[in-house]
C-alpha cells in the first residue's frame, strides 16, 4: 500500500506545483492594485502583446527545434476548437435570446494566454510552452480578427495585418522549414524580452480583476458555467478526434478549460457592447475555473501521460 499512497501523494505536490505559481502572482497583481500603487496597464499589455509576445512565439518555435508537425497539429486543435466553440456558444444564446454581438466571443475565446501559457509551461516544461504557444497563435489572431469582428460587427483584414504576431509567426515557421541560422545576438535578444511575457500576462491578469466588477451575478454565472461546459465538451472532443497524445493532449486540454480572455472586455467597452456585464462574467470565469484549477491540472496530467481519466473512456 505505500507506493500507490507515495504515488498519490506526488501526484498532489506536483499539481499545487503547477497552480501555486500561477495564482502567486495573479494575487500579487490583485494586491498591488488594492494597495493603490502605480502600475500602467496599458503601457505592460501593449509591451507584453506587441513585442515580448511576438519574441516569444520566435525563440520558443525556433530555439527548441519544434517540428511543423507539432506546429500544425496544434493549429488545427485550436482552429478546430474555435469552430465548435463558436456553434455551441451560438446556440446557447440562440437558446437564451441574448445577443451575439456581446457574447459569442467570450463563449469562443478562452484564456490562452495569462494562464494558459504560464500553466502550460509550468506543468510540462519547456515542450509544453513550445505546444501551449503554437495552440494560443490561432486562439489570438482569430480573438484580434474573428472576435474583433463579432463585437464591432464588421471584420477588418487591416487589424490582422496590424498584429506583429503575424509576422512573428511566418518568420519562426519560414526558418523552421528552410533550416535557417538564428545569429545569437538575435537569438539572446528574443529570449530575453520573452521573458516578459509570462510574469506580465498574470500581473495583468491580477491587476484588470481587480479593477472589473459584477453587475448581473445571475447572468455572469450562466455564461461562466456555459464557458466551463463548453470547454469540457470540446477539449475531449478534439482529443478524440485528432487522437492527441502525450503533452500535446494535456496541453490542448487546459487550454479548452481556460476562462473567458479579458481583451472580450476592452472590446466590448470600445463598441459599448454592455462592457459592465462582459466584466462581470469574465471575472465570475476567471474564479470558477481557478475553483477547478487543480482538478483541471490533474485530468491534464492524467491525459499527458496515458493513464485513464476516472469517469472519462475514450
Amino acid at each position: 500500500m505505500v507506493a500507490p499512497v507515495l504515488s498519490g501523494t506526488l501526484l498532489i505536490s506536483q499539481i499545487f506545483g503547477v497552480v501555486t505559481p500561477v495564482f502567486a502572482i495573479v494575487a500579487l497583481g490583485f494586491l498591488w492594485a488594492k494597495w493603490k500603487q502605480p502600475f500602467d496597464t496599458e503601457t505592460l499589455t501593449n509591451l507584453v502583446v506587441k513585442v515580448a509576445t511576438p519574441c516569444l512565439v520566435f525563440t520558443t518555435l525556433t530555439r527548441l527545434n519544434v517540428q511543423l508537425e507539432d506546429i500544425g497539429q496544434m493549429i488545427l486543435s485550436a482552429c478546430l476548437a474555435l469552430a465548435m466553440s463558436a456553434l455551441l456558444g451560438a446556440i446557447i444564446l440562440k437558446l437564451s435570446s441574448l445577443p451575439y454581438h456581446t457574447y459569442l466571443a467570450s463563449l469562443m475565446h478562452p484564456n490562452t494566454g495569462n494562464i494558459g501559457l504560464p500553466l502550460a509551461f509550468v506543468a510540462f516544461g519547456d515542450e509544453g510552452l513550445a505546444l501551449g504557444v503554437a495552440y494560443f497563435i490561432a486562439i489570438s489572431i482569430s480573438q484580434y480578427t474573428i472576435g474583433y469582428g463579432l463585437t464591432a460587427g464588421t471584420i477588418s483584414v487591416r487589424r490582422l495585418l496590424r498584429q506583429p504576431l503575424l509576422y512573428a509567426v511566418f518568420i519562426s515557421i519560414s526558418t523552421l522549414a528552410f533550416g535557417l541560422p538564428v545569429p545569437q545576438w538575435i537569438a539572446k535578444t528574443t529570449e530575453l524580452v520573452s521573458g516578459l511575457v509570462i510574469p506580465g500576462l498574470l500581473l495583468v491578469l491580477g491587476y484588470s480583476l481587480s479593477q472589473l466588477k459584477i453587475t448581473d451575478l445571475r447572468l455572469a454565472l450562466y455564461i461562466a458555467i456555459s464557458r466551463l461546459l463548453i470547454g469540457v465538451v470540446v477539449g475531449f472532443t478534439v482529443l478524440i478526434v485528432l487522437d492527441l497524445q502525450g503533452p500535446a493532449a494535456g496541453v490542448v486540454f487546459l487550454m479548452c478549460m481556460m476562462p473567458i480572455a479579458v481583451f472580450n472586455f476592452v472590446f466590448a467597452k470600445h463598441f459599448n457592447r454592455s462592457p459592465e456585464k462582459v466584466a462581470g462574467i469574465i471575472v465570475t470565469s476567471t474564479l470558477l475555473v481557478f475553483l477547478f484549477l487543480p482538478f483541471f491540472v490533474w485530468v491534464a496530467i492524467h491525459l499527458a501521460e496515458g493513464r485513464p481519466v476516472p469517469g472519462f473512456t475514450f
